[in-house]
């Protein structure tokens, strides 16, 4: 969670969800979202594997509410 706050995504939990508040790249990725966001699900698979746990539990749902994306993953 802290590695996501200091890459600029100011996350926010609520339960098992963490809302992507701010994303560092949106001009790159409302333009190319599949490219973009592809690379933040794999970056946040990478830090739940070196932490431990199972990066196939990482679930990005993009641009999933207004002003934000969602993300599922281990605690």
């Amino acid at each position: 969670f802290e590695q996501l706050v200091r890459l600029g995504f100011a996350p926010a939990r609520d339960g098992e969800v963490t809302r992507l508040t701010r994303c560092p790249l949106l001009g790159a990725a409302a333009e190319e979202p599949t490219v973009i966001c592809g690379v933040h699900q794999g970056l946040v698979e990478g830090l739940v594997e070196s932490a431990g746990g199972a990066p196939e539990d990482v679930e990005l749902l993009p641009f999933a509410e207004p002003g934000c994306c969602l993300l599922r993953m281990p605690r």
